[in-house]
């Protein structure tokens, strides 16, 4: 899920910065008409306007520039945000949230294509329970089927019913192998 403003989509930065107008929102204390004139006002206020650079590092920065500026500005979900916890050492990680649909996994899918450093290291994802330890051992199959499927970002299609089942399939199971059909 991503929230717009203006036509701009807001990063985990900026999404944190309007969080209290959106809880002015829903106390009635901001009207739905102000609400994004006082969303950009946070936005600015927080230094990271509509305007701010949200340029993502390419692969001739570290994996530590990379990870940081995808926490701060990337599309960031609790499952990716869990796989960047795991990758980074941060295990103050409270939640270890697998994902639960494409769309979670296009956002893990999103971490990894900029750090891909990390994709071979999903297998250590099993740790986090026995829906990671399912996806994770059929991760390869899970993520090719979806690229193939609707591609990077939904570049090919808005919908992924056969990663979806497959997903479904491996947390029921969170014990057996996918076999491809």
């Amino acid at each position: 899920m991503s929230f717009n403003i203006q036509g701009h989509t807001l990063n985990q930065l900026q999404l944190d910065a309007i969080v209290p107008v959106m809880n002015l929102l829903m106390q009635g204390k901001v009207s739905q008409k102000k609400f994004e004139s006082a969303c950009v006002k946070a936005l600015e206020d927080a230094g990271c306007g509509l305007g701010y650079d949200t340029a993502i590092p390419g692969t001739e920065a570290t994996v530590a520039q990379r990870a940081q500026a995808w926490i701060l500005n990337g599309r960031v979900g609790m499952s990716s945000k869990a796989i960047y916890c795991h990758m980074t050492g941060n295990t103050d990680k409270d939640h270890w949230n697998h994902p639960h649909d494409p769309d979670d996994l296009n956002r893990c899918l999103l971490l990894l294509d900029l750090i891909p450093e990390w994709t071979p290291r999903m297998a250590e994802m099993a740790v986090h329970g026995k829906e990671w330890a399912a996806l994770a051992e059929n991760w390869p199959l899970i993520s090719a089927t979806f690229l193939d499927e609707v591609g990077l970002n939904w570049c090919k299609a808005q919908a992924a019913p056969k990663t979806c089942s497959m997903m479904r399939a491996a947390i029921d199971s969170a014990t057996q192998p996918l076999n491809p059909a």
